[in-house]
């Protein structure tokens, strides 16, 4: 019998473990204050992003642009100090707080080069620029890179992770932001070196991409990802698995715009849609459940999570049997 970070772990290099790990529950997570702390007078992050808040999620605000031009990000961005934070005591806490029985993931980043120039600046305004001033649009980049590859030398210094997450929503629903050639000129090469990053720390490369990937799965995969957090799923990420068997390993399966997601979905409709997950990513293993976090707090939101995660604990415990 496998303990829970061996058999998380067995699942995240794309074996079959002895059960479906929960993503959520089954892992201590290291995650940085900075990307959430705010001034206390302006009211704006580092990027000088301005935020606003529901029961749904955190978005910048409308009505906020923290710089007009791309050429502005140099005297815009004030990086946190890394060399300032106690390390020491961070780690500590996530230990105090945590499971030495968990595999330990450490949360590098998941909005980064791509969607933070877009917070700053607005969709309209910042995806111009990709076409406009793509020089000052790839300096941006370049310094945002060079940041986060800090990061991950802290965090794998004093943390020592299993696995380090960083990616980016470079699609929507609809597919990706990017043409392939944006994707190769502008990107490729910094994702790719963020990859390299987390792997010169010895951990496994988890990239996060929530939305409808197509191209970009293999995409991610030949830069260095070895899970792939959250894509959309539908019939060409079927495809992809179905082509690539385990060597596409997937953080979530949950379909979070299929009939299990509906409101007032009934109950065996939502269970269906925890066992459709799992057989259709995670039947011969390379799977780690998440439902990427069921929104609300209504009476029909807490079904679901009762639902999905005693469905998972159910079916996820008999699967591999």
């Amino acid at each position: 019998m496998l303990s829970v970070r061996e058999n998380f772990l067995t699942a995240a290099h794309g074996g079959k473990p002895d059960w479906v790990p929960s993503y959520m529950d089954e892992a201590n997570f290291l995650r940085m204050d900075f990307w959430k702390q705010v001034d206390p007078v302006t009211g704006a992050d580092f990027c000088n992003v301005k935020w606003t808040e529901n029961e749904y999620g955190r978005m910048p605000r409308d009505d906020w642009r923290a710089m007009k031009e791309i050429s502005q990000w140099r005297e815009t961005v004030r990086f946190p100090d890394l060399s300032a934070i106690d390390w020491k005591g961070l780690v500590a806490q996530v230990r105090e707080n945590g499971d030495p029985d968990r595999a330990n993931i450490a949360m590098v980043n998941t909005h980064g080069i791509f969607l933070i120039p877009i917070n700053m600046m607005g969709w309209v305004d910042a995806l111009c620029a990709i076409f406009e001033e793509p020089e000052e649009v790839e300096a941006f980049v370049s310094a945002l890179t060079d940041f986060l590859c800090q990061l991950i030398e802290y965090q794998g210094k004093y943390f020592k992770p299993d696995i380090m997450t960083t990616g980016d929503d470079v699609a929507a629903s609809g597919g990706p932001f990017l043409s392939r050639d944006n994707w190769e000129r502008l990107y490729k090469p910094y994702f790719k070196k963020l990859c390299d990053a987390i792997k010169a720390q010895g951990a496994l490369v988890e990239f996060h991409c929530c939305g409808n990937c197509q191209y970009l799965i293999q995409e991610f995969l030949d830069i260095g990802a070895d899970i792939i957090q959250l894509p959309q799923v539908n019939e060409s990420l079927i495809a992809d698995k179905k082509r690539l068997g385990n060597k596409l390993v997937l953080t979530g399966g949950w379909d979070r715009h299929g009939p299990g997601c509906m409101p007032n979905a009934p109950e065996e409709v939502v269970r269906k849609s925890v066992r459709d997950a799992i057989d259709t990513f995670g039947k011969d293993g390379g799977l780690l459940f998440w439902d990427g976090g069921i929104c609300g707090k209504s009476e029909d939101a807490l079904n679901k999570r009762k639902w999905v995660m005693d469905e998972l604990h159910r079916y996820g415990r008999e699967v591999y049997r």
